[in-house]
């Protein structure tokens, strides 16, 4: 589930094209037929899993985390970032993608509202 040290015992990444609708298990917003998403599968303190990231979770994830929690990137966003004095630094938010710059620009935004 979670590469905070103790990793999967095997596991696949792969970018699939979607044929179906899908959710994405980090946003939880619809992967559309057609749209690219990242599909892991493995198994994790030996029970099987599968997990969805749309790719502008995935390009958070990748931008911001060396380790992660699937299911938590966006938790692990807020815990980072969520406060007055915290910066989002800009050269991160070039590297994104433009669905994930938007999402974290709109969560600047709200910081300042």
């Amino acid at each position: 589930m979670d590469y905070d040290g103790c990793g999967p015992a095997c596991h696949t990444e792969k970018i699939r094209t979607a044929r179906v609708p899908h959710v994405c298990f980090e946003c939880l917003r619809d992967i559309q037929p057609g749209e690219q998403y990242e599909y892991v599968s493995g198994i994790w303190d030996g029970e099987p899993a599968a997990y969805k990231t749309c790719l502008d979770c995935k390009s958070i994830r990748d931008t911001f985390f060396i380790s992660w929690v699937y299911t938590q990137v966006w938790a692990a966003f807020q815990d980072e970032f969520g406060y007055h004095d915290s910066v989002v630094p800009e050269a991160c938010i070039a590297e994104l993608t433009p669905g994930a710059r938007a999402r974290v620009c709109e969560f600047i935004e709200a910081g300042w509202e």
